[in-house]
């Protein structure tokens, strides 16, 4: 009785201590697969950590903030350039018959151009084209013009299908010419024909640059060109001279 009694308390003990080891055994494991796991999310996250940078690294500097400050904060210096008084802009005589005479030639005021507002997308001017006085046929390439007629009345010449077109304009009247169409205007009329245009794009060697390098201030000489250099410097501005008809 005593054996078996004896023999059932060690078996007991025996279920006693598996138990014990099994719990420790479980409790190992799980130990190690939490530290497995806290490793992995480590690892995860620096693996996140150093993709973030490399995309942080990659992704092209934005200055979207610096340009909008940049653009709705102005010196006066640069309000200066937005809000422009005829007194401020010089007076270019284009073509004139003398230093000292228009005649028949233009005056020109350049308000906007590549060399004032080089981050503009189109030059402006003001164009009063003397009595008598017309422009040579001429096209451009790249550029096109939008002009408004002020006062005074003349013809604008174009050509539709090859065929030349003469179309009386005056003040309230809009002028559009796209880029590759051969054109010219003259006053007709009794007093300057007065016009401002837009220059779209507002090149550096454009139309403008053209004029400016032709003309000069009223009681200055203009710088003379022969017929080969007013027409290569025409050409290096967009400015395509219509060849002459011979009959």
């Amino acid at each position: 009785m005593y054996k078996t009694l004896n023999n059932s308390i060690m078996i007991k003990n025996k279920n006693v201590i598996k138990v014990m080891v099994l719990g420790v055994l479980f409790m190992i494991f799980t130990l190690l697969q939490s530290c497995g796991k806290k490793e992995n999310n480590y690892k995860a996250n620096e693996q996140m950590a150093k993709l973030s940078l490399v995309e942080k690294k990659s992704e092209p500097h934005s200055h979207e903030e610096e340009v909008e400050s940049h653009t709705h904060s102005h010196s006066p210096q640069d309000l200066g350039k937005r809000i422009l008084k005829p007194e401020d802009v010089k007076q270019l005589w284009v073509f004139p018959e003398s230093k000292d005479k228009l005649g028949s030639g233009g005056m020109l005021q350049i308000y906007m151009d590549a060399e004032s507002h080089p981050d503009a997308s189109s030059g402006f001017a003001k164009y009063e084209l003397g009595v008598g006085g017309a422009l040579p046929e001429h096209k451009h390439n790249k550029t096109e013009e939008i002009a408004y007629f002020i006062s005074g009345e003349g013809i604008v010449i174009s050509y539709e299908n090859d065929k030349r077109k003469e179309t009386v304009v005056k003040e309230g009247y809009v002028w559009y010419t796209a880029p590759g169409e051969w054109h010219s205007f003259k006053n007709t009329g009794n007093v300057p024909l007065k016009l401002v245009f837009a220059t779209v794009p507002n090149a550096k060697h454009g139309l403008l640059n053209f004029f400016k390098t032709v003309s000069a201030e009223p009681g200055k000489q203009a710088t003379a060109l022969s017929a080969e250099e007013f027409a290569k410097l025409a050409l290096e501005n967009d400015m395509i001279l219509k060849p002459a008809k011979i009959d």
